[in-house]
């Protein structure tokens, strides 16, 4: 049934505050097609893209230009709030360093020699070189690594599963992914926190003061407000630590035995929800057991925390209700622990009783935004064969990661009315292992992985163990790119395509339960385009002409808001609609389970050979389990950590955003800097027994006496191109230090490690 444009009205914000806009004398216009490209002073709406949320903004012209970025005080979501990295926009949008047309490589790879050539010249040379290896090795034979939300992921996901790969890779093991498929098998569904109603709230894994300024942090700011507790957990003194109410500085790692630690606790002293656990959960006893082993005095022991914090943290989050532990990346990079982590948080937050009620853990999707048609109807999912999912690179390793725990939790999800809380995402939980497909462009075994693409991501700065990464690259007969700069990975590519900025294309952002239309400000300058629009050209040139039926993205959006019966343009003026949020909707439909259960005790995990309960392992390297190691590398190394305005490799060549953190730090307490005969301020080498980096030190109290916190992505876009330094991505790139070998990863997914590591700081001499 359609819906009115009534009911698409924005309806309150997510973000606590907002930022008065001024007007500035500018006239204000509304998405237009016809409008966007005149060179006129006005001010438009759009959107940032520059990390995840999709903050609104206001594109400030003049003369054709983006001069000033402004929050948008009328969007639904974001109310104004804007963080310093929108106002890079400008910067990024008219960067003389923008790839703007398509080039062909011309010398050896990494020298620097371009030709620049047509979009169609670009295209029809890709297409012709893809199907002669396809012909030759099998469709298996081309890769792909992928970024995070800078583009879009389901047209890559379509044109790979029409063309019969099954090995797209990337970060997806390690961001969000291991928790969002591990919450699918044991409740059917990600829960999303509903921090402002919470009444406890456990900040563990994350520094959304960092990572989310303006949509969590305010959240958790305005519970702190309204008396809520705060538990934190983290080995450094975040900004989170001052309004909580116990901080645990834990050992990197080990955050595995501290949950394990508090389940027993709970079950022991009968503070967990009797009532749920016994009418909507399986495995209680099996778990119970289980547990026994995690006292508080081992787990002090393990963690660095005292016994007494770790009995009165539990007890604080099992009797504080509702109360919510958010999603924390920081879980996810731990290597063996990561999907044993994403389980505990998830049995904690079932047996307290704090899932599907207000102020606690909610499925985001709402009953309007789940009849929208989304990725899973967009993918096309049904086109890649039963034999090619089979040759998915890692898949004997990850079962559960790859194609059969894929499909274990799309039939479990086929219980629940549609749209319930949404249908697995592949490409955030069907993915090759990053190893294994690098390790067969080296090799050749098992079979020869001879082409690969990369959008919006530099696998040299992205990925552990460089040295593999950059074989892997080099080996390839065809490597093609589609970014914004010329990055290290780019540097080395075969074909490289400029990729359209996000103000400069639409996008339906849908996530926690609502819906926001995200409107282009300007049309692609130069000859940038959407990542649509290069794979619907690959696609129609590889023998898919009758399965990319839209001309653009707009008419994409349209199809998916067909069942509300409303267009894309229409829901501009609105921004896009809140679905009513309903809650314990699990009385009426069960989980998308097996059991049609909360699985504390997981059968999927069992089918797939996983351990169906937690349990803690300790890292590979670490003082515990190489005490030999120890001697050369006595400190324990975290990686990773957010810092503003940089994200993950980006913004490096901004020149606003380098003047601010003009080079790479590593973070030590005074107190061990002097230890070890260091100094604030002075370029030291942080080696692991995977490599050596060079780093500026910065020393502070914030940080554990035991641990170094090392900046992560950084290289120098700065350095001429060509030379065999490719902007210096082997010097300061913390991924040198991490490893990606079997035994360092988790067995059920295979995330390697980025923190719980080892290392030393020698001074450079």
């Amino acid at each position: 049934m359609a819906i009115s444009r009534r009911q698409f009205m924005h309806g309150s914000a997510l973000a606590a505050g907002g930022l008065v806009f001024s007007g500035m004398g500018c006239r204000l216009l509304a998405y237009n097609p016809d409008e966007v490209t005149k060179d006129k002073d006005d001010t438009r709406r759009s959107y940032c893209g520059l990390c995840h949320p999709r903050c609104g903004i206001l594109l400030h012209m003049k003369q054709g230009r983006v001069v000033q970025v402004t929050g948008d005080p009328d969007h639904p979501v974001t109310r104004g709030v804007i963080c310093d990295r929108a106002l890079l926009m400008p910067e990024h949008i008219h960067h003389p360093g923008r790839i703007n047309y398509p080039m062909k490589r011309k010398g050896k790879r990494g020298q620097g020699q371009w030709e620049r050539i047509s979009w169609d010249q670009a295209l029809d040379e890709v297409a012709e070189k893809l199907a002669r290896l396809r012909d030759e090795y099998g469709p298996e034979t081309l890769g792909f690594t992928h970024g995070t939300s800078r583009t879009h992921h389901w047209d890559s996901r379509r044109f790979y599963n029409l063309f019969g790969s099954p090995n797209i890779c990337g970060a997806a093991n390690i961001c969000m992914c291991p928790s969002y498929a591990t919450e699918y098998a044991t409740y059917g569904g990600m829960a999303r926190d509903d921090t402002r109603n919470a009444k406890c709230i456990v900040v563990w894994g994350r520094a959304a003061s960092k990572s989310a300024p303006v949509t969590s942090y305010p959240a958790l700011e305005y519970a702190r407000s309204q008396g809520a507790k705060f538990i934190v957990v983290d080995p450094r003194r975040i900004p989170e630590t001052q309004m909580a109410d116990m901080w645990l500085q834990i050992r990197p790692g080990t955050d595995l035995a501290l949950m394990l630690a508090w389940i027993k606790i709970i079950i022991e002293e009968d503070l967990y929800d009797k009532d749920f656990v016994d009418k909507w959960t399986v495995g209680f006893d099996e778990l119970k057991e289980a547990v026994q082993e995690y006292t508080p005095e081992k787990v002090s022991r393990i963690t660095w925390i005292p016994v007494a914090d770790i009995k009165a943290s539990a007890r604080m989050y099992a009797t504080t209700t509702p109360a919510v532990i958010p999603y924390g990346y920081g879980l996810d990079k731990q290597g063996v622990n990561s999907n044993q982590c994403a389980r505990a948080r998830a049995i904690l937050r079932a047996i307290t009783g704090n899932l599907e009620i207000p102020g606690g853990e909610i499925f985001s999707q709402s009953p309007e935004t789940g009849k929208l048609r989304d990725e899973f109807d967009l993918v096309r999912s049904d086109a890649i064969s039963p034999e090619q999912r089979a040759k998915q690179l890692g898949v004997d390793k990850y079962p559960f990661f790859g194609f059969p725990g894929w499909e274990k939790n799309v039939a479990n999800n086929k219980k629940l009315p549609p749209g319930y809380v949404g249908a697995p995402s592949m490409y955030r939980t069907c993915v090759a292992h990053l190893r294994e497909v690098f390790k067969a462009a080296v090799t050749g075994d098992p079979y020869p992985v001879r082409a690969m693409m990369s959008v919006a991501n530099n696998p040299l700065l992205a990925f552990p163990d460089v040295r593999l990464t950059y074989d892997a690259l080099m080996s390839l007969d065809l490597y093609v790119v589609m970014e914004y700069y010329m990055t290290p990975s780019a540097a080395i590519a075969d074909y490289i395509f400029p990729s359209a900025t996000t103000v400069e294309q639409p996008q339906l952002w849908t996530t926690g339960g609502f819906c926001v239309t995200c409107p282009p400000g300007i049309e692609p300058l130069y000859e940038r385009r959407d990542t649509y629009q290069f794979y619907k050209g690959l696609g129609l040139r590889l023998g898919q002409e009758n399965d990319w039926p839209w001309e653009n993205l707009e008419q994409v959006y349209d199809y998916c808001l067909e069942p509300a019966g409303v267009t894309f343009r229409e829901l501009i003026e609105t921004y896009g609609f809140f679905g009513k949020r309903e809650y314990k909707r699990y009385e009426k439909y069960g989980f998308g389970t097996p059991s049609g259960k909360v699985e504390l005790y997981s059968s999927v995990f069992e089918d797939l050979g996983c351990d169906p309960l937690p349990r803690y392992k300790e890292p590979a390297w670490s003082p515990e389990s190489e005490p030999e190691l120890t001697k050369q590398y006595p400190l324990v190394l975290i990686t990773g950590s957010r810092f503003m305005p940089m994200y993950h490799s980006e913004h490096r060549q901004i020149e606003s955003a380098r003047e601010r953190v003009p080079d790479p730090l590593a973070w030590m307490h005074p107190e061990t800097a002097k230890q070890y005969g260091l100094k604030d301020n002075e370029w030291v080498h942080v080696a692991s027994p995977a490599g050596k980096i060079k780093m500026l030190l910065k020393t502070s109290s914030i940080m554990h006496p035991q641990m170094v916190d090392v900046q992560h992505g950084w290289w120098f876009p700065e350095r001429k191109e060509g030379t065999s330094d490719l902007f210096g991505v082997f010097e300061s790139n913390a991924n040198m230090l991490c490893p990606i070998d079997e035994e360092q990863c988790s067995p059920e997914i295979g995330s390697w490690p980025h923190s719980a590591l080892m290392c030393r700081v020698d001074r450079i001499s």
